[in-house]
């Protein structure tokens, strides 16, 4: 069937697979199936209105209202929501089902929900696992000497990145897994030694390269496979590369802005892949790994039988409309961040670890299961709105608010943009959708104008007033507030950055660390599909590279022919 989305009028398809779905993930109560009805929003806006509840980027100054500490969360403090430290959040200090109540049929249950959810404690950050001195760290887990990673796990001396699994020593990343000593990189694996890489696989002590897999001692180079002293893409000696190499200091910023440049000039007339990913069986979208039958779906790795799914990781199943994270989830529907043996999530966010059978909750963090419209909670079975109930009492119940909830159009519905506990424009929503502040406020969305306090420093300078070179910047650097010269926001050098900056010889950087994400961000492509034909056997393909994009499009077949 087509339907009309009732938030951008776009036309959209539900098909009889799409049904079929629904059907199989409706939760059953005394043996009567509660059916999801089909969606009223296009993918796109679904996907707006899950990323509306995610904040990924940004921190505030807060305190713990147990034991007062002095924290960071993702919470701003104009929201008043009570936060508490990781130690006490788990800890025994306090009941989460005290903060319970009755389900009011009266009214609608997103307001109920909103209510709750501004009540009950939140947790300052989103930590996993063991963390050592990485207070800064959102998203996150298993780390050690970290600061500001986020969607990031097992890392260790890393700083400014997004999507780091398992790195060592890497600096201002975007999708970095399995890498060390890597800088400014969007989607490096496995690598070691790379300054400014893109879509690098198996590289080794090289820079400026895109597109290149197993490749070591090359510089500037695009589309090369197992090559080694290479250099703007020509063979050369061993002799001959060192030779080229005497004569460039990435330590200088100047010559560092220069070379970027000269790969984005490459990059405009180079043969690109459709798509981005290998060992694919009937799947659309972009930078997929071992998946099979994953549908618009991005940067999924070893999924099965999903659809608009972003971000899912490690056996991801039989699930729609996910974003981030995976790791082992099945039959999960409409849900923002999701993941680590978690069964039969629905129209929720932030759950994680052996959690099952929920639906409308948010953060629930390990081993719940049979749980409506909680919040904050680990470990608990037959609540409703936080309030415990019996089995019976609970499946009795069940039938009655999703009858309710469908009098008021609330069933088969998410979380709606304006209970987000986040201004749109620091949601994760403004990066993929962005909007200007006076088109967020007429859809009656909130909008966040917090300014974090100015860096305590003993003096400013203007980014074009630091010193050329790596090698000329003093240790004062770490005393000083740099002016960003895209933003004019201030912002510090920390030690662990600048021992990585001075390891591998790269400049001060002149923009903000929010600015330099955004930079790495605009380097992707958009997470939308379009149909074109390749340029070499004239067959029709999907692709993200939209047609009025510079690169050379060649299907799967063409591409290897060209680069192998």
């Amino acid at each position: 069937m087509q339907k009309t989305c009732r938030q951008c009028q776009s036309v959209f398809e539900i098909t009889s697979d799409d049904l079929a779905f629904y059907e199989k993930v409706s939760p059953v109560f005394k043996g009567k199936k509660e059916l999801i009805l089909p969606p009223t929003l296009c993918p796109d806006c679904r996907q707006q209105r899950r990323l509306a509840q995610c904040n990924e980027r940004f921190l505030y100054p807060g305190q713990c209202g147990l034991c007062g500490k002095r924290t960071v969360t993702e919470n701003p403090p104009h929201v008043n929501q009570p936060i508490y430290c990781r130690e006490c959040w788990y800890g025994d200090g306090w009941e989460v089902r005290d903060f319970g109540r009755e389900f009011d049929f009266s009214r609608p249950f997103f307001e109920q929900l909103h209510e709750l959810r501004r009540t009950v404690p939140a947790l300052t950050l989103n930590q996993t696992g063991t963390i050592e001195n990485s207070d800064y760290i959102h998203y996150a887990g298993y780390s050690k000497n970290c600061y500001l990673i986020a969607h990031a796990d097992y890392c260790e001396d890393c700083c400014y990145g997004y999507g780091f699994k398992k790195n060592t020593s890497c600096m201002d990343g975007y999708y970095n897994l399995h890498c060390e000593l890597c800088y400014d990189g969007v989607y490096i694996h496995k690598s070691y030694g790379l300054i400014s890489c893109q879509d690098c696989v198996n590289c080794h002590s090289s820079a400026f390269l895109k597109d290149c897999i197993g490749c070591k001692n090359c510089f500037l180079c695009t589309s090369l496979r197992d090559c080694e002293y290479h250099f703007e893409n020509q063979k050369l000696t061993k002799e001959e590369y060192a030779a080229r190499m005497k004569t460039i200091d990435l330590g200088s910023q100047e010559q560092y802005i220069h070379y970027q440049k000269e790969l984005r000039s490459m990059t405009h007339s180079m043969i690109v892949k459709s798509t981005n990913g290998y060992n694919l069986e009937n799947c659309t979208g972009n930078y997929l790994q071992n998946c099979k039958n994953c549908q618009s779906c991005f940067d999924v790795e070893d999924g099965e039988d999903l659809q608009n799914c972003y971000q899912l990781v490690l056996g991801a199943k039989s699930s729609r409309d996910i974003y981030q994270y995976g790791s082992k989830i099945n039959e999960c529907y409409e849900c923002g961040i999701v993941g680590d043996d978690s069964y039969h999530i629905l129209f929720s966010s932030q759950i994680f670890i052996g959690n099952s059978d929920l639906f409308y909750c948010c953060f629930l963090a390990n081993g719940c299961k049979n749980c409506f419209g909680c919040c904050n909670m680990t470990g608990k079975s037959y609540c409703i709105l936080n309030k415990q109930y019996t089995k019976e009492e609970y499946e009795r119940l069940m039938p009655m608010i999703i009858e309710h909830m469908r009098k008021t159009g609330e069933w088969g519905e998410f979380f709606p943009v304006g209970t987000s506990l986040f201004g749109y424009n620091k949601s994760s929503a403004q990066l993929f959708y962005p909007l200007s502040k006076e088109q967020a406020m007429a859809k009656g969305w909130t909008w966040d104008g917090y300014e974090p306090p100015l860096p305590a420093v003993q003096k400013t300078i203007m980014a074009k007033q630091l010193p050329d070179n790596i090698k000329e910047t003093p240790d004062d650097i770490l005393n000083w507030a740099i002016l960003c010269e895209e933003t004019g926001k201030p912002f510090k050098i920390q030690v662990l950055e600048l021992k990585l900056l001075r390891a591998m010889n790269v400049p001060i950087p002149r923009r903000c660390p929010d600015q330099r994400y955004l930079d790495r961000f605009a380097k992707r492509n958009l997470r939308k599909i379009w149909q074109r034909k390749c340029k070499k056997c004239k067959r029709d393909i999907e692709t993200t590279y939209s047609p009025d994009r510079p690169e050379i499009v060649y299907c799967e077949e063409c591409y290897l022919k060209e680069v192998y």
